[in-house]
C-alpha cells in the first residue's frame, strides 16, 4: 500500500482524526477504530490490506471515483455505502444520498451531501446528474470533501469547516483562482487541494502564497 500522506488532526475526546489520502481521489478517514474511504479507486492503495469500512462515501460514477472491486475489498456485512443516484442503481445495498440531503449512520457519523457539478464546463459534470460532494461530521469536527465540481453557490455557501478537500483537476474541476476563492469564503482550519493531476504542480504550489492572509493552514500534498 502506498499512501502519500497521513495526517492527524484534532478530533473529541475519544480520539484525533487520521487522514490518509491515497492519490487521486481517494481519501480515508481514521477515528476511534472506525474506517470510512471516499471514493476508493486509486491504482496505488491495496484494498485488501487496508482495514475494512465502516462507511464508503462516492461521490459519483466516473471510473476514476468508482471502483465496485475496491468497494468490495473494503465492504464488510455492516459497511453503510451512500452515493448519488446513478452509482445506487449500480450498487446494491447502497444509500442513495440526494443533494442537501443529510443521513445519519448510528450515532458517530453524520453525512450531507452538497451538490457538485460545473458551471464554465459542463459537459464534464453536468448539474442534473446529481453528482455529489459530502460535509462530514465526525468527531465533532466538520470536513467538507467536494467531489468533482466547479466553484458553485451551494460551495459558498458551507459553513463551519473544519477541514476542506477541494479538486483542483483542469479542465474538469477547479482552477486554483476558484479554489483559492472557495478557501476564503469557508474559511476552514486547514484547506488540502487534491486531485490536482490536471493542473501544473507549479501553479498548485502557488495557493499557499495566495492564502497567506488568512488564518488557515494549507496542506499540499504530493497526490500524483
Amino acid at each position: 500500500m502506498k499512501t502519500f500522506v497521513q495526517d492527524r488532526r484534532e478530533g473529541d475526546s475519544r480520539g484525533d482524526i487520521i487522514f490518509a489520502l491515497f492519490g487521486h481521489a481517494t481519501i480515508g478517514l481514521e477515528w476511534d477504530g472506525k474506517h470510512i474511504y471516499l471514493d476508493p479507486c486509486c491504482e496505488e492503495a491495496d484494498f485488501e490490506s487496508l482495514p475494512k469500512a465502516d462507511a464508503i462515501l462516492i461521490t459519483h460514477h466516473h471510473n476514476d471515483h468508482f471502483n465496485p472491486k475496491a468497494v468490495e475489498m473494503l465492504r464488510k456485512s455492516d459497511t453503510v455505502i451512500i452515493t448519488n443516484s446513478v452509482v445506487g442503481a449500480e450498487l446494491e445495498g447502497a444509500e442513495v444520498l440526494g443533494s442537501g440531503n443529510t443521513t445519519f449512520v448510528n450515532s458517530w457519523l453524520t453525512v450531507e451531501a452538497v451538490p457538485a457539478y460545473n458551471i464554465e464546463r459542463t459537459q464534464y459534470h453536468p448539474r442534473e446528474r446529481g453528482d455529489n460532494g459530502y460535509i462530514v461530521e465526525l468527531a465533532g469536527r466538520r470536513t467538507y470533501i467536494g467531489g468533482d465540481t466547479e466553484l458553485t453557490p451551494e460551495m459558498l455557501a458551507v459553513k463551519d469547516i473544519d477541514y476542506l478537500f477541494l479538486p483542483v483537476n483542469l479542465p474538469y474541476t477547479m482552477t486554483v483562482e476558484m479554489a483559492v476563492e472557495a478557501a476564503r469564503t469557508i474559511h476552514p482550519r486547514v484547506f488540502y487541494p487534491f486531485h490536482t493531476i490536471g493542473t501544473p504542480q507549479e501553479d498548485i504550489a502557488r495557493i499557499p502564497e495566495l492564502l497567506k492572509d488568512e488564518d488557515l493552514e494549507v496542506v499540499i500534498a504530493p497526490m500524483e
